[in-house]
């Protein structure tokens, strides 16, 4: 699903990304848009993000 942004009403895919600790994996599913499981995505640190590298690519670029 996207979402509708306030900048000129352009739907748009909403990814969210968390890096360290402390973040609430709740308050990034309200930011992502739907499918949540697809589009939030959690690392330790920035050493980590290797780790997700093709989630974020294919959460990011799904349909290019």
């Amino acid at each position: 699903m996207l979402k509708k942004t306030a900048i000129g009403g352009v739907r748009t895919k909403v990814v969210a990304l968390g890096i360290g600790s402390g973040i609430s994996e709740f308050e990034l599913e309200h930011i992502a848009s739907a499918p949540q499981d697809e589009n939030v995505i959690l690392v330790q640190d920035y050493s980590s993000l290797a780790d997700v590298e093709d989630q974020l690519r294919s959460a990011s670029c799904k349909g290019k």
